[in-house]
């Protein structure tokens, strides 16, 4: 389209993304509000670019590209970003987008330097023609959204609690939602995370146990272990024996560690690439 390739689709969307986020932490930085329309307009515009780019890799496997680490990353940055735009919509939390977009920007700029992002697409690991299998997929990186918005909520409560504490009001500060506000939300993504990635880790290990190797045995212990973290955090975090800027950096480093995961996830797989004249960049 336009003489686009996907890949070039996809830069566009990571331009976008980093433009609307360096716009934005500049302007807020400085003690102003930053131009909603304007910022909107660059991520949206970015968000489009990206769903565009995707969508025209996944056409070569006819499911969601997320058959390597590149893919992964790109796939992450946009549920995070879609996430974003829903509860901004209907929450309308202020800087949530500047924080959120800060994310997007990172994740989909560090896809492209994964060498995945030179290949063709490739399709997930017994996932052709096992619903199940797309299914599982699909909710893991739904999941993992959710908690790569939580990690987002977690540090704007973290950066909210320092400003009180340093009894700072102006600047960025006067713009963050109140604690209680961020405190609500975490706990909400913290549910929802928990119940996709238990979900998608039972049908992993159900289709595991039914058909070894359509989920690989490296998968299915990373996510086991990113989902044992989470029920931990949010098991500590009912008996309150886990609150405030603990609970915090508990989700960011969680997710931390959920992203790292990421990289043996990848290697774990050797698909091959979708045979093709235009190799899907």
């Amino acid at each position: 389209m336009f003489g686009f390739t996907p890949l070039d689709w996809l830069r566009t969307a990571v331009a976008l993304y980093v433009l609307g986020f360096g716009y934005a932490l500049a302007v807020t930085v400085a003690g102003r509000e930053h131009n909603r329309p304007v910022f909107y307009v660059l991520i949206v515009a970015g968000f489009a670019a990206q769903s565009l780019g995707l969508y025209l890799r996944g056409l070569a496997t006819h499911s969601f590209p997320v058959g390597n680490a590149f893919e992964l990353l790109q796939a992450l940055a946009w549920v995070t970003m879609f996430l974003q735009l829903v509860l901004r919509a209907t929450l309308g939390l202020r800087l949530l987008g500047l924080f959120a977009s800060g994310l997007a920007a990172l994740l989909s700029l560090a896809s492209l330097f994964m060498p995945g992002a030179s290949l063709p697409p490739m399709i997930v690991a017994g996932g052709d023609g096992n619903p199940w299998i797309g299914f599982h997929v699909a909710l893991a990186l739904f999941s993992y959204g959710v908690f790569g918005l939580l990690a987002v909520t977690a540090l704007m409560y973290l950066l909210q609690r320092h400003g009180l504490e340093q009894k700072r009001f102006s600047g960025i500060f006067r713009l963050l939602p109140s604690l209680a506000e961020l405190d609500t939300l975490n706990r909400q993504l913290l549910v929802v995370g928990i119940w996709a990635l238990s979900i998608a880790v039972a049908l992993g290990a159900l289709d595991w146990l039914g058909q070894p190797g359509g989920v690989s045995a490296g998968k299915l212990i990373v996510a086991l272990a990113v989902w044992a973290g989470y029920l931990v955090v949010g098991w500590l975090r009912w008996r309150n024996r886990l609150v405030a800027g603990a609970y915090a950096w508990s989700c960011v480093f969680l997710f931390a560690l959920a992203m790292f995961s990421l990289w043996p996830v990848s290697r774990n797989d050797h698909n091959p690439p979708i045979p093709s004249q235009n190799p899907g960049r």
